[in-house]
């Protein structure tokens, strides 16, 4: 599935990475090729062994006016259950 992900660097720092559609499931990587991985290490961590299912994603749409995800950009990410 295709999973909005929002990506912001502070100075110094790594790329963070927030999921509007998942919010209990953050990760950051050093090197921005590298996020899509780190995406979805942390879905499966989430998600793998969990009762309840992923909700469906939703388009960036829906969250790009929300102040919360403002000063960075968008990704979209294929993220899967193994």
């Amino acid at each position: 599935m295709l999973y909005p992900i929002y990506v912001w660097k502070d100075e110094g720092s790594a790329y963070g990475a927030a999921f509007p559609d998942l919010p209990e499931v953050y990760t950051a990587a050093d090197d921005l090729d590298d996020l899509p991985a780190m995406a979805q290490e942390a879905f499966i961590a989430m998600y793998e062994r969990a009762d309840i299912s992923p909700p469906p994603p939703t388009a960036i749409e829906n969250w790009r006016d929300n102040e919360r995800y403002q000063g960075g950009f968008w990704l979209q990410v294929e993220l899967n259950l193994p």
